[in-house]
């Protein structure tokens, strides 16, 4: 009744505002003074559906406790998938040795050479190759195994250490693609994303499909480990700091895992069979957050627009509204609107009526525009699209959209890793780590995100975001050395 409610009261605030924004819209016979009345009512609306107080914030993460701890179980409907990584946690001191990753989660991968010393990384080196087009469109399985086998023992070369193509070493496998993942060494593809159409992958096992490519290029490498992007970023900082709680990326997409005990994780039997005080990473899938229902996150006409010209339509709704991927095409689709409605110049929609041209960069650039006239502003759109916006009161209210679309995104960041800390009853004392452009580049973001914490939590003080470069290849490598 609650979550009804909720729903009921969302909705019913999205259509009142949807009515306001049609009945103030400017038009040609308005006065100068009608004009910019109507256009700050215009913003001032747009700003009600995208700002997010303290009490709303606290909505959401009450919803998202919620469906966590129902995802954890068996058989379940929640939002969040949940899925076991199968990754316990352990002791880093006890890893030694030499140790390879291999990360692919694109069109190019990396294969990373690491040597540990009592849980310490004291040597790497990494080489980057890029899958041929033909066999991301239209390839076999067996050609993309073969080709990244291949590159491995052109990186052992490059390393010096072609002759550890002998030895049984351990290599972590980080696959950043939607997988059913089996047990630590074992994983099936779900389905290919970021325009793979490779066939004979889907709904088999890359890690068998990989071993035996390693085979037909006789690497004696064993494959022990097999984890996403967002697991590895966890690992790798924690080998160096013990209070890290929760991996997070805030990129081209988004996603977070984190430490839950073996005994809350119903829907695993093998954690079941553990000590239930002992702990295992967990991938929330967090994308996929209030998909369903849509009771909670401050879906504008722009987002449900957006969503349903996806190729995705009805999922990953929360992603939809905080990733790279995404945040250029909600603040186009707004700009579109302003321009067609007479609050921005006419000639502007015509120039961003392609879909996604609008990159998430542009969003950046332009809430960072501080300057006197706002000339970065007023360069983006003459270098980018050849339109002369000439008028500062435009490019302010350019300016406001990217910082009302670019904040938004931080503060529903802020709150799924607010109330995940909650989960581990773990806020006063945890280190997050984050890796991702957005959080990295995207300016303020860091800002917003810490101020919506503190609004779910009452305070942020002993929440540490710490950006956590290429943790998805080392984070492999070092669940592998603890094999």
């Amino acid at each position: 009744q609650f979550l009804y409610f909720i729903a009921c009261h969302q909705s019913t605030m999205s259509r009142r505002l949807n009515t306001v924004l049609e009945h103030i819209r400017p038009g040609k016979h308005d006065t100068e003074e009608h004009r910019h009345l109507k256009e700050h009512l215009l913003l001032q609306s747009l700003r009600a559906q995208m700002k997010m107080g303290e009490e709303r914030l606290k909505e959401m993460a009450l919803y998202m406790l919620h469906e966590m701890h129902h995802g954890l179980e068996p058989n379940n409907t929640s939002t969040l998938r949940m899925l076991p990584s199968y990754v316990y946690k352990s002791d880093p001191s006890k890893s030694e040795g030499v140790v390879y990753a291999l990360d692919l989660g694109g069109s190019n991968f990396r294969v990373i050479r690491m040597v540990m010393r009592r849980g310490t990384l004291v040597g790497r080196t990494a080489k980057k190759f890029q899958i041929p087009a033909k066999i991301i469109s239209g390839g076999t399985g067996t050609q993309l195994f073969d080709f990244i086998a291949s590159s491995i023992v052109d990186a052992l070369g490059a390393f010096g250490h072609s002759d550890e193509i002998k030895e049984p070493l351990r290599l972590g496998f980080t696959f950043s693609f939607p997988t059913d993942q089996h047990s630590l060494a074992s994983g099936s593809l779900i389905k290919w994303t970021k325009q793979f159409t490779t066939t004979g992958v889907e709904g088999n096992d890359v890690v068998v499909l990989l071993q035996k490519a390693l085979q037909r290029q006789k690497i004696a490498f064993r494959i022990v480990a097999l984890c996403n992007d967002t697991v590895g970023t966890l690992i790798t900082r924690f080998y160096d700091d013990r209070t890290t709680q929760l991996g997070v990326i805030l990129g081209t997409g988004s996603n977070a895992c984190y430490w839950e005990e073996n005994g809350h994780i119903l829907k695993c039997g093998e954690a079941q069979a553990r000590n239930p005080r002992g702990e295992m990473v967990i991938n929330m899938e967090f994308g996929g957050f209030d998909s369903k229902r849509m009771c909670v996150l401050p879906a504008t006409k722009y987002d449900n627009s957006l969503d349903a010209d996806s190729e995705n339509k009805g999922s990953q709704r929360l992603e939809k509204m905080i990733s790279g991927k995404y945040l250029g095409e909600i603040a186009r689709r707004i700009l579109v609107d302003f321009s067609v409605n007479g609050v921005l110049p006419n000639g502007l929609a015509a120039k961003l009526q392609k879909p996604y041209c609008f990159e998430s960069r542009f969003v950046g650039t332009c809430f960072a525009d501080m300057h006197p006239g706002l000339p970065a502003t007023h360069r983006v759109f003459k270098e980018e699209y050849d339109f002369d916006l000439a008028e500062e009161g435009h490019r302010r209210i350019v300016r406001t959209i990217c910082e009302l679309v670019s904040n938004r995104a931080a503060a529903l960041a802020g709150m799924a890793i607010a109330a995940t800390l909650l989960k581990r009853n773990a806020q006063a004392d945890a280190t997050v780590a984050v890796d991702g452009s957005v959080f990295e580049k995207q300016p303020y973001f860091r800002r917003e995100m810490q101020r919506a914490i503190a609004a779910v939590l009452g305070c942020s003080e002993g929440v540490r975001l710490v950006l956590t470069v290429d943790g998805s290849g080392i984070g492999a490598g070092c669940i592998a050395a603890l094999q």
